[in-house]
């Protein structure tokens, strides 16, 4: 009979499910929205446009030059 006593006690230890409200956190994943920063890199393209307009000037002055 004590034996079987302590059993029940063992019980008690379900509490240890509301550790699953841990979950909730996952909400973190909206930190993902800001990778769309990332269009900050289509200044990049800008660069190539300058070489390009270096370029055109490049041309015209050496046809000049010979």
């Amino acid at each position: 009979m004590n034996p079987v006593n302590p059993v029940s006690p063992v019980s008690p230890v379900s509490p240890v499910s509301p550790v699953s409200p841990v979950s909730p956190v996952s909400p973190v994943s909206p930190v993902s929205p800001v990778s769309p920063v990332s269009p900050v890199s289509p200044v990049s393209p800008v660069n190539p446009v300058s070489p390009m307009n270096s370029m055109n000037p490049t041309n015209p002055m050496n046809a000049r030059t010979r």
